[in-house]
């Protein structure tokens, strides 16, 4: 069927022929030829009406539309899995699953070209990213490669598949592949996947390859969520905690074993445990615990025994990296708030090895449970310096802080931060701590405990506050010029002290001369009384180096270690076991202990990186904010490596440090040789609606037919419209025909002498 219509310009068919009628009067009343004959003159006047004519029709813009029914094709999406899971076996006892898919694929391949008009398909391949489409460019080759792919996100790709034809109806998508779902985070999630399928009426149909069971069917053995690293000093007890997870192992007893291997011997088995599984998928914790001797690196292993007929065994292992300490600074420290300066604090004091940090949280939401049980440590004077931050004194409970006197007496350091439940706030006043403390209390101060009081912000400096150097200390020699006060941010508020006892010394004061930092000694000890407690936004803006300095030097003053000379050069990562082709960031520092300066700026690094092969390569580092930080390549192959770091100081060794790590290869596309039906049963039924379902391999082209009859039942009419002048042979047609007839006209025009 067709129709003829006008689109006149201007959309008045009036105005084209007052257009047309004026031109043809105009070369009426025009008559520069009277010497012509009246057959010349008709000549000149018919090609210019011809011409008119012509504009006049082209004005009109006359179209035509044609309307044909035709059936729709069908637009089939297929995908196929190419992770390593495809390589267990499949149902067929002599196939792959690999090789079955790539049977099944090679059939359907061949029965949708046999249906090239009524079916338009489009085939990707899948791992945790969408391959490119490959319909009509490498169908036809046998293997088009081996499964290589370490995940599988069946969310990504169905709906990067699916986006891939945008407004486009699409018929069914044909997931082959064995169910499992391996990515971790996966960049989208299954269950939206599924509802753009619904939202779209687009079926799913799944054809899994593999064997289908239960627990009972496959026995493995895995050891897992042993942590990454572990620190000790010497003579320490140490507890190591993993898991073993048991499959189709039900009541059978197997040994787990933990293994230690120094840097420069052998392995020695350190303790032998024997777990038994509950239940046919169980989960049973390992737990060892040894006394660390001798100092130094060791590679920590825990190993379950093999089951038989195991088919995965790399994850009957798994292994750590313990470094031992030689017994230093024992620092005790007690907090009563976790927003103040403990995360930064216990970083700055953990990163030395010459200082063994414990700490404990002190809760203040009710003082029903005081003195907590946690300050009872406190007796037992195991410690050489104490640091009490934000916590209350009936917390701690007088014998304690009678212990604490005692002690600092004796020759302990003891240091106060700032708080609301520090000094004259927290009931310092009249406890035996007070004499020990070099600043002036009163009673007024005393907070109320209990989370639903207001604050007595009276008692404190709720302001920001610069701090300024009064006298020369080694707790204030920050760096060589003196300049880094001026530099660093400001406190974010502190504790007013009601005034400096006659023992006490000023060391850092606000601007307006308030005392900030006192120093003093009680009988053999030192004592540092701070009020602020914000220090920890040095760090998190840039000042992390000179942080660590503040408090590693208020430690070793304290502990009358002020004029140690110590190097310590640095070199941490924030995990030791990395997957492989990881982006691994690391960072390097030179902490100095004592008095002694150095010119960060002139410190040379060599780092470099060494596999188990002794291959090695050198690694480059940028220093940003008094530390060093440094980017791996991409290690793609599993296995030990060592960073190995040196530092001079103008042609001087400063130090070195060394730090192992792991590339470890899960093998989650071969932790579990069984296929998930139910995983493709569930995604099918959610699609139901619109025909989706689990079909069998050898089944799949009937299937198919069936979407392609259904498809080719819709009819769908075709409208292909016509233009003249919009397309390009009517415009290139319309312009030789007006050319034509001005060439002629002028030539007549030249012939009879007019021009």
């Amino acid at each position: 069927m067709q129709n003829w219509s006008f689109a006149p310009i201007f959309e008045s068919p009036l105005l084209v022929v007052g257009i047309g009628v004026a031109l043809l009067g105009l070369i009426s009343l025009v008559r520069p030829y009277r010497t012509l004959t009246s057959a010349r003159r008709r000549w000149l006047v018919g090609l210019r009406a011809l011409a008119i004519v012509i504009l006049g029709i082209v004005m009109l813009r006359p179209g035509r539309t044609v309307t044909e029914v035709q059936t729709r094709q069908a637009t089939v999406i297929v995908l196929t899995d190419e992770t390593e899971s495809m390589l267990q076996p499949s149902a067929q006892d002599d196939l792959s699953r690999w090789e079955h898919q790539q049977q099944t694929w090679q059939q359907t391949s061949v029965f949708l070209r046999n249906q090239s008009e009524q079916v338009s398909p489009r085939w990707f391949g899948y791992t945790d990213r969408l391959s490119q489409q490959r319909w009509g460019q490498a169908e036809s080759e046998g293997d088009l490669q081996q499964p290589k792919g370490k995940f599988t996100d069946l969310g990504t790709a169905i709906h990067q598949a699916v986006s891939s034809e945008p407004g486009q109806q699409i018929h069914a998508v044909v997931l082959m592949g064995d169910g499992r779902q391996t990515a971790y985070r996966g960049e989208v999630d299954i269950r939206q996947a599924i509802d753009e399928l619904r939202r779209r009426g687009i079926p799913l149909i799944g054809v899994p390859f593999g064997r289908e069971g239960d627990a009972l069917d496959s026995k493995d053995v895995a050891i897992e969520q042993l942590p990454q690293q572990f620190r000790v000093f010497s003579g320490n007890e140490i507890e190591i905690n993993a898991i073993a997870k048991l499959r189709g192992l039900l009541g059978q007893p197997k040994q787990v074993q933990l293994k230690l291997t120094p840097s420069d011997g052998p392995t020695q088995v350190i303790q032998t445990l024997e777990v038994t599984a509950t239940e046919a998928d169980d989960i049973q914790p390992v737990q060892f615990t040894f006394t660390a001797d001798s100092p130094g690196t060791y590679l920590l292993e825990v190993s379950a025994e093999t089951a038989e007929g195991e088919l995965l065994l790399a994850n009957n292992r798994q292994t750590a990296y313990l470094t031992v300490l030689e017994g230093g600074l024992r620092v005790l420290y007690l907090y009563g708030n976790r927003l103040g300066e403990q995360l930064e604090m216990r970083r700055s004091l953990a990163s030395s090895q010459d200082i063994e940090l414990t700490e404990s949280y002190i809760r203040h939401l009710s003082a029903d449970d005081w003195p907590d049980p946690r300050a009872n440590v406190l007796i037992d004077q195991e410690y050489d310096v104490l640091i009490l931050e934000d916590v209350h004194a009936d917390a701690i409970g007088e014998e304690n802080l009678a212990a604490v006197a005692e002690a600092v007496a004796d020759g302990k350091g003891i240091m106060m931060v700032g708080g609301f439940y520090s000094f004259g706030p927290g009931a310092y006043l009249d406890s035996p701590l007070e004499p020990v403390l070099p600043i002036e209390m009163e009673l007024f101060e005393r907070q109320e405990v209990g989370a639903d009081l207001p604050v007595r912000r009276i008692f404190h400096l709720d302001r920001e506050i610069r701090m300024q150097v009064t006298k020369p200390h080694p707790l204030n020699q920050l760096e060589s010029s003196g300049q880094i006060w001026n530099q660093l941010p400001a406190l974010q508020g502190a504790n007013l002290f009601q005034g400096v006892k006659a023992s006490g010394e000023v060391i850092l004061a606000s601007e307006q001369n308030e005392p900030l930092m006192v120093t003093s000694q009680h009988g053999l000890g030192r004592v540092v009384a701070f009020a602020g407690d914000s220090t920890m936004r040095w760090a998190r803006l840039g000042f992390a180096d000179p942080l660590r300095r503040f408090w590693r030097q208020n430690i070793l003053w304290l502990a009358r270690r002020e004029n140690l000379q110590q190097r310590d050069v640095w070199l941490q990562l924030d995990q030791r076991r990395f997957v492989p082709e990881a982006e691994i960031e690391f960072q390097a520092g030179v902490d100095v202990l004592g008095g002694e300066l150095l010119e960060l700026e002139k410190l040379k690094w060599n780092i470099a990186l060494t596999n188990k092969e002794n291959e090695s390569q050198q690694i480059s580092v940028a220093m940003r904010g008094g530390v060093w930080e440094g980017m791996l390549p991409v290690l793609p192959k599993p296995g030990e490596y060592q960073l190995l770091a040196e530092v001079t100081n103008e042609g001087q060794s400063v130090g070195k440090a060394m730090v192992n790590f792991q590339i470890i290869d899960e093998q989650p596309e071969r932790s579990n040789p069984l296929a998930d039906f139910q995983q493709f049963n569930r995604l099918a039924d959610m699609t139901a609606d619109s025909g989706g379902r689990v079909v069998a391999p050898d089944e799949l082209d009937k299937v198919l037919l069936n979407v392609i009859e259904k498809a080719n039942e819709q009819e769908v009419e075709i409208e292909m419209s016509w233009q003249l002048g919009a397309t390009p042979s009517s415009a290139w047609l319309l312009l030789l025909i007006l050319s034509g007839l001005f060439s002629v006209d002028w030539m007549l025009r030249k012939k009879w002498g007019m021009v």
